[in-house]
């Protein structure tokens, strides 16, 4: 029963915050009651879920908290799934004689309101899918864009060196007889420049780069939460017509999408098919991955990014403030290499080091040979190249040639496949050999003894074979050694004849 007096706008109010109706109610008397205790929402100690584009978290607790509490809650697990733009083969050859049909008289590919086919899935990081959308931010970073968009045109004037070109001097006018001639590039002479060009006025200001850095998070944040993100294997298509890279755009995004922005990477996931076919639809744009900006993605409503596009698109938002040497000292990164990032102790001197390098110089200045032990002595050190730490260094390096083994690749099961084994692994039990005969021989034993005079008898005939046919391979050769002096003779008598 609602209550009496209040005016209808209060009324909805109550039922925006309450969720019901009855949110202030009065009692038998006719006196206002306590609203009743909201259902528990989201928290911070939530339990791990997985949500998809679109899925958000108590929206009473977003809305109260927009500023710190993220629209898919914390503790959450994100998953984006990966469509494909193309339908299957199969599908494909089901409407082969449909699109002969009706692409005549509609003008478009028919079965495009079929539903999208899914062929797997990606879990994004919640730093990036799931920070606080936070309004201010938003605000600033897009009229920063806007001002830097208002000061440039395709078509206004520019000047000599905004020209792409050399600007050397035409020619040399020494000893030519020749007038003087100035630049290529000089007003009057090369088309387009201008001296004092008129352009529109320079709108661009400064703006932190941490803050349109954080926005870009703010807005993947905001389409995902919204379910206005898509992720699709590739924009590689087989025909260059608009109707059916149309067509597969409202599979993926229905009927009622008014733009979108196509995301790839440069030529390898896009081919000149799509590009053609997407030439001429007036709120479709597509964008490489290194141009997505937060005004991009507040102008159009629909994201469509390929696999990987997106996987170098969380790269380059995780890497950006250690790629700009700069950030370090605006505060991004840890300047001290502690484990809490504050700035080590001063060590506390050594004792008695002071007193020993006094000594040491005293020695060498007291030396008789004061020239030979200084000129040692500066041999072991050289002045750091480094702009920081101490100003002379070993000159010799103890560790320069320590290097790391990995010992994980001889624990590899196809180390051993490769030819790899530790040293270790030879003297292991299992892989010495080892026999049961004794090493001792009993020469009584009549069973060795025959064995022993067998082998005698064996090796003696062997030596024998061998003794013969040296001695006929040497009686061979000394007969073909006088054959052959025997041939020669009766050719060189012959030739003196």
């Amino acid at each position: 029963m609602p209550c009496r007096g209040i005016d209808a706008e209060f009324q909805e109010v109550l039922l925006f915050y309450f969720g019901t109706s009855a949110a202030w109610a009065v009692s038998a008397s006719g006196s206002p009651m306590a609203p009743p205790e909201p259902e528990p929402g989201a928290s911070i100690h939530d339990a791990p879920v997985v949500r998809r584009p679109g899925e958000l978290a108590d929206l009473r607790t977003v809305l109260r908290n927009w500023w710190s509490f993220p629209a898919v809650g914390f503790n959450a697990v994100l998953e984006m799934p990966v469509y494909s733009l193309r339908p299957s083969q199969d599908a494909n050859r089901f409407r082969r004689y449909k699109f002969e049909v009706t692409c005549p008289v509609s003008g478009e590919p028919a079965g495009s309101d079929d539903p999208p086919e899914e062929i797997g899935s990606i879990i994004v990081p919640n730093s990036i899918f799931a920070e606080p959308i936070r309004k201010d931010i938003l605000y600033f970073t897009y009229w920063w864009h806007r001002g830097c968009m208002a000061g440039y045109q395709q078509d206004m004037q520019l000047f000599k060196w905004e020209w792409p070109g050399s600007n050397k001097k035409a020619r040399s006018h020494k000893n030519i007889g020749k007038s003087r001639m100035g630049r290529r590039k000089a007003p009057g002479k090369y088309d387009g420049v201008f001296s004092i060009p008129q352009r529109p006025r320079e709108w661009r200001q400064g703006e932190l780069k941490r803050r349109v850095w954080k926005s870009l998070k703010m807005m993947l944040s905001a389409k995902f939460a919204q379910g206005e993100i898509t992720v699709v294997d590739s924009f590689n298509v087989s025909t260059h017509k608009t109707r059916h890279v149309a067509a597969h755009l409202r599979r993926l995004l229905g009927r009622h999408c008014n733009s979108a922005l196509l995301i790839h990477v440069g030529t390898s996931d896009v081919n000149d098919n799509f590009r053609w076919g997407t030439a001429h639809i007036a709120q479709v744009r597509r964008e490489d991955v290194e141009g997505v900006s937060t005004y991009n993605l507040l102008k159009y409503r629909q994201i469509v990014i390929t696999e990987q596009a997106l996987h170098k698109l969380i790269a380059e938002i995780n890497n950006y403030p250690k790629k700009a040497r700069i950030m370090r000292t605006r505060g991004w990164l840890p300047k001290h290499a502690t484990p809490d990032g504050r700035p080590a102790p001063v060590p506390n001197k050594v004792p008695g080091w002071v007193s020993e390098w006094a000594a040491k110089k005293q020695r060498l200045k007291d030396s008789e040979l004061r020239q030979r032990d200084y000129f040692l002595e500066f041999k072991k050190w050289k002045w750091s190249q480094k702009l920081y730490g101490a100003l002379k260094v070993p000159r010799f390096d103890p560790l320069a040639g320590f290097r790391v083994k990995d010992f994980s690749i001889l624990e590899h099961p196809y180390s051993e496949m490769r030819g790899q084994r530790a040293k270790w692994q030879k003297f292991e039990q299992q892989e010495v050999y080892y026999d049961d005969e004794p090493i001792e021989t009993d020469f009584n034993d009549p069973a060795d003894l025959q064995e022993t005079r067998s082998l005698l008898e064996h090796s003696e005939a062997a030596v024998i074979d061998l003794s013969v046919r040296n001695t006929e391979i040497f009686i061979q050769n000394k007969k073909d050694v006088q054959s052959l002096g025997e041939a020669m003779w009766s050719a060189k008598s012959s030739y003196g004849m």
